[in-house]
């Protein structure tokens, strides 16, 4: 368990790196050459879109990414010792240290590439940066 827990704090650790690295190339590419939003998407739809990512992210981080890995970190507790159940929980936690960045970073640059405005980046990035803050895998138990 104790190689688990750092090969997953190493994962969260490159995760927040990435996104801090994230935002200051968003500042410096807003600093130089900003977005303009797209001609192709109708003014009306484009502040409803980058709402829906927002929202979107909310719900995928809360529902499927925080109690999926409480499940199957609760499976792991439940069990005295099961290689399978330690297997699957390192995996889908490999998979959520992977997921929550990635998909802040592409819902970010969506975001910004839509309304103009790097603060919507900055956002979603400080969701994915609060997750990976909220889910700290030096604090799992030692089984």
């Amino acid at each position: 368990m104790r190689e688990i827990k750092t090969s997953l704090y190493k994962r969260r650790k490159l995760g927040m790196v990435v996104l801090f690295g994230i935002a200051l190339l968003g500042y410096l590419v807003n600093l130089y050459y900003p977005f303009s939003p797209p001609n192709y998407i109708k003014i009306q739809w484009r502040m409803p879109v980058v709402y829906f990512l927002i929202g979107y992210k909310v719900v995928e981080l809360s529902i499927f990414y925080m109690l999926f890995y409480r499940k199957h970190y609760l499976k792991l507790l439940e069990v005295e010792f099961h290689a399978n159940i330690l297997e699957k929980f390192e995996k889908n936690a490999k998979r959520f240290f992977f997921l929550v960045p990635q998909g802040s970073i592409v819902f970010g640059i969506l975001s910004y590439k839509l309304s103009g405005e790097i603060g919507y980046l900055w956002f979603l990035l400080t969701i994915a940066l609060v997750t990976l803050f909220i889910v700290n895998p030096s604090t799992l138990e030692e089984n």
